[in-house]
């Protein structure tokens, strides 16, 4: 049975909603660790306003490479200075040794930017979960050690264990994708010290699922759960004109709603939070 747990909050300093989200769910619920954007719109406002309230929140780096604008001025894997990138764009992109250096640049000045903010950094992964491609992943490690950065998400749930209790309320999408990522994973050097919940319900955990999974699981003694908590309502309509419509969909989608909900659920206390 999964006995500790890490429940953490991806795309802080993404929007207004996400950070006052995190925040609360930190502060009122059982959320424990989050992963700060370096390079979005609201990064300031989580540096400022919502970490230095937050209780106890562990925060690490959520390497952005799909969105905003890049921090490294001559990054060759941009579009008039804006990382307007996919996960299959990276996957496919040739990596010569100047995309390489692009990336490698990109990835440290992101984490230079949230340490520089006198953020004790506790982790590292990816939006849209651009570190598991093998050539980003070996550039994550390499900064990780270098700045001392101890955990790097690694996506090593096994699929039919992971099937069993989320396989009902799994889309096409996300078993493709839990997939892919197993299968790039392969490719990568991890550790395996600590699990990962869930790919298959990615952006719709529910609560169901969720405890059956860590009360049955006998794959892992710790585990994280990736949620993606925010109060959209907080959102301009202004600000969801700046970004791809992938993302409007994404924020306006009532699981955001739900999983912050869940930040919340008492079921957590049988549990020890990391």
């Amino acid at each position: 049975m999964v006995k500790k747990l890490i429940i953490n909050a991806d795309d802080l300093g993404f929007s207004l909603g996400v950070n006052k989200a995190i925040l609360e769910a930190n502060n009122k619920g059982f959320l424990s660790h989050a992963s700060l954007m370096a390079n979005t719109e609201y990064f300031n406002h989580a540096i400022e306003e919502i970490i230095p309230q937050c209780k106890n929140l562990k925060v690490g780096v959520h390497v952005n490479l799909t969105c905003a604008k890049a921090l490294f001025p001559t990054n060759v894997v941009t579009e008039k200075g804006f990382l307007n990138n996919t996960f299959v764009s990276l996957l496919f992109k040739i990596k010569s040794k100047k995309v390489l250096e692009s990336l490698e640049k990109e990835i440290e000045m992101q984490i230079l930017k949230i340490k520089n903010a006198g953020i004790e950094i506790s982790h590292i992964d990816g939006h849209e979960h651009v570190h598991i491609i093998p050539s980003i992943n070996k550039i994550v490690r390499k900064l990780a050690k270098k700045h001392r950065i101890s955990r790097i998400r690694e996506i090593n749930e096994g699929f039919f264990e992971s099937w069993k209790f989320n396989g009902k309320t799994a889309s096409f999408s996300n078993i493709l994708k839990l997939f892919l990522l197993k299968f790039l994973s392969l490719f990568n050097d991890n550790s395996g010290d600590t699990g990962f919940y869930s790919m298959l319900n990615t952006c719709e955990i529910n609560g169901f699922n969720l405890f059956q999974f860590l009360k049955n699981s006998r794959k892992y003694e710790t585990v994280e759960v990736m949620l993606h908590p925010a109060l959209s309502d907080l959102d301009s309509p202004e600000y969801y004109q700046t970004l791809h419509p992938r993302f409007v969909s994404f924020f306006q989608n009532s699981s955001r709603k739900s999983e912050f909900d869940l930040c919340f659920d008492e079921r957590f206390k049988e549990y020890e939070i990391l």
